[in-house]
């Protein structure tokens, strides 16, 4: 089979507002030059789009990157525009609400696919630059990625640290899954 130069998928980046999820994304768009100073509720989703390159090929991974906000009054337009094939759940590491959270965005999150294919996933913590105000453990967020089945990362958009590891991972896995025809509906964005 004989692969485009451009994978389309869609990447939802979900969880508690105020958790870092529109810094997160901001920061990794702007390659690390645009940090958002001020707090800036996202209303509804965010829609980015951005393409990552894949190491030993010609191809790139065009994220359709959707900002969604972490209110819940939202839930049911995001519910109807979600339909993601990679995931961020994003948790504040200062937070035990956003992290006591992480299961219900997930199981959201699931029921908001539209299809039953594979889904790549990555816990994100953010705000590892806050080291005095942190209650929550790596070990914690590793244990709660395993169980969930997604890969654990850390990051600071404050600090630009680990920003694009997230999107990078998704964007490979999503080009392993669509090499092996894994899923049929693969380049839908």
């Amino acid at each position: 089979m004989s692969l485009p130069n451009v994978i389309r998928g869609r990447c939802a980046v979900v969880g508690e507002s105020t958790a870092g999820k529109t810094a997160l994304v901001q920061v990794f768009l702007s390659d690390g030059a645009d940090y958002p100073k001020n707090y800036s509720m996202t209303f509804t989703v965010d829609l980015h789009q951005k393409q990552v390159r894949i190491p030993d090929t010609s191809e790139s991974v065009e994220l359709f990157i959707y900002d969604a906000s972490g209110k819940s009054i939202y839930r049911d337009v995001l519910s109807n525009v979600l339909n993601p094939n990679l995931v961020i759940i994003v948790y504040d590491v200062t937070n035990e609400k956003s992290f006591q959270a992480v299961a219900e965005w997930h199981k959201f999150i699931k029921e908001a696919k539209k299809d039953k294919n594979t889904m790549p996933g990555v816990l994100m913590a953010c705000k590892i630059d806050l080291t005095e105000r942190r209650i929550i453990s790596p070990k914690e967020g590793n244990d709660l990625a395993n169980k969930l089945g997604f890969v654990y990362m850390e990051c600071s958009a404050k600090e630009n640290q680990n920003i694009d590891d997230a999107f990078f991972y998704l964007a490979n896995e999503w080009h392993k899954m669509y090499s092996n025809g894994v899923n049929s509906t693969l380049n839908a964005a």
